[in-house]
């Protein structure tokens, strides 16, 4: 910046010079003398960009913090070292971590017991459900055999017992009728005392009560307890079925849940399992070193080298937040130029374009190269200190090849967009635009008179005129300001392009 306002510096005094020169010559008053002015010069022009930049390593391992929010930084490599692949840079303070992970371990652990205890627990369920499902299953199987037992067994026995003893007692009475009649026959010739006859008389009697007894028990058999029977041994059936089902659905149910308890703490161990890994991931980055061979820059000094004066510089006990950049190792790809260029500039730009780059450390010398690429969007970090100043970053290719030069050189870049030969220009502060329209105040025998222009391109210092003005003619430096239906504006935004 400072060689930057020595130029402006050296090029006003000259234009002031010039101006003198020119009053003196045509002996105007001293209050014209006053008035700063430019005499129109014809010459050669080069219409271009200048701007201060940077020089960096075409291609660079970026190295960046990968630890969560701020972190301290308790050691770091000195800056300009050579290092191997494999060597230590930096390391963050990881005690906070570490203490987080040993805390992490006992939660690791407690986790794991909670799925095991889950797990045997969901054995422990299977085997009591399966001894349940196998208890119904019995029940069930003693129902139908109880049903078929009695259908097929108890009942038919009853049934041909009872049948039985009807056949029987029937018998009986028959003999104890088929005797008493004797006996009364035998009573009748005095065979037989009347206490004999009485007691065949009873023995008759007997035994048809006999059969009437069994007859009731055939009855009630056949109508009353084969029915209350079979009633009950169903309803036992209908009980064991329906408590087979209840016990199917009660295992799947009590299953289900211990199931559903076994996938939570298998999430709840994967996840401090995986927050473990991270924490230990975290430890692993609290160490960085070095991917490849080369030499240690810090970030901080390269964007400083870029105008970044906001960023502080890369030391012990400075923190860095995750994803910062931290240290570049310049690989031997070549060098290019970083510059940042105004959006009222780009018209003038295109890829391709040549360039004269000028090296702080090497004043003596004058680079050549050529602008390789064109920033697309804004730089965002410009827009952050000031949101309406647009900055776009450009990348030069330059031959360094005769010189050493390191990353992170100061540099002034000219682009030449054109060179013009033999043009009338003048300081843009001549120029100033009434009702939109270039104009320039000349000096003549009468005073100071505005007059219409057609202007070029501008180098941000001079500014081609096209027509309306001849060489020789004295220029006010500093235009009074006009009132015009267009607000009248300064030449140094506007006269990026050819007015017509």
């Amino acid at each position: 910046m400072a060689r930057k306002s020595k130029k402006r510096l050296m090029l006003a005094g000259t234009a002031a010079v010039l101006a003198f020169a020119c009053l003196l010559l045509r002996g105007k008053s001293a209050k014209e003398e006053d008035v700063p002015a430019f005499a129109v010069v014809e010459g050669s022009l080069t219409i271009g960009i200048t701007s201060s930049g940077a020089i960096q390593s075409r291609d660079k391992v970026v190295l960046k913090s990968e630890l969560e929010g701020n972190n301290t930084v308790i050691w770091v490599v000195d800056e300009g070292v050579n290092v191997k692949a494999g060597d230590l840079l930096l390391e963050f303070d990881s005690a906070a971590l570490v203490d987080k992970r040993n805390e992490q371990e006992i939660t690791v652990a407690t986790t794991e017991g909670n799925l095991i205890i889950a797990e045997e627990k969901l054995e422990v369920t299977k085997g009591d459900c399966d001894a349940n499902l196998l208890e119904r299953e019995v029940d069930l199987t003693l129902a139908k055999m109880n049903l078929e037992k009695y259908e097929k067994g108890d009942y038919p026995q009853q049934e041909r017992e009872y049948d039985a003893n009807i056949a029987l007692a029937d018998e009986e009475v028959k003999r104890a009728a088929e005797k008493l009649e004797w006996s009364q026959r035998l009573a009748k010739e005095g065979f037989l005392t009347r206490t004999e006859l009485q007691a065949d008389e009873l023995a008759l009697r007997r035994k048809e009560i006999d059969l009437e007894m069994a007859r009731t028990k055939m009855n009630v058999l056949t109508n009353y307890t084969v029915i209350q029977q079979r009633a009950t041994h169903e309803s036992s059936l209908r009980k064991a079925t329906r408590a087979l089902a209840r016990t199917k659905w009660q295992n799947k149910s009590i299953i289900r849940q211990v199931e559903t308890e076994i996938v939570q703490r298998t999430r709840e161990r994967d996840r401090a399992t995986n927050r473990l890994a991270e924490l230990n991931f975290q430890i692993s980055k609290s160490k960085i070193y070095a991917p490849t061979n080369g030499v240690v820059l810090y970030a901080s000094t390269v964007q400083i080298a870029r105008r970044r004066w906001w960023i502080r510089p890369l030391a012990v006990g400075e923190t860095a937040v995750q994803r910062q950049e931290l240290i570049y190792i310049p690989l031997d790809t070549g060098m290019i130029v970083e510059i940042m260029v105004p959006e009222a500039s780009l018209n003038k730009l295109a890829v391709g374009m040549p360039a004269n780059v000028k090296v702080d450390a090497f004043p003596d010398k004058v680079f050549h190269g050529k602008l390789a690429k064109i920033g697309i969007l804004p730089d965002g970090q410009s827009a952050q200190l000031n949101p309406d100043l647009k900055m776009y970053k450009c990348e030069l290719e330059c031959d360094f090849s005769d010189v050493v030069i390191r990353p992170g050189m100061s540099c002034d870049v000219e682009l030449v967009k054109d060179s013009l030969e033999k043009v009338a220009y003048c300081p843009m502060q001549c120029v100033t635009r009434i009702d939109g329209v270039p104009h320039v105040y000349v000096r003549t025998d009468g005073g100071w008179s505005p007059r219409k222009v057609e202007v070029g391109l501008d180098n941000n210092r001079m500014i081609h005129l096209v027509s309306g003005v001849s060489p020789g003619d004295v220029l006010m430096m500093a235009p009074p300001v006009k009132e015009s239906n267009d607000q009248a504006t300064s030449a140094s935004r506007e006269a990026d392009a050819p007015v017509k």
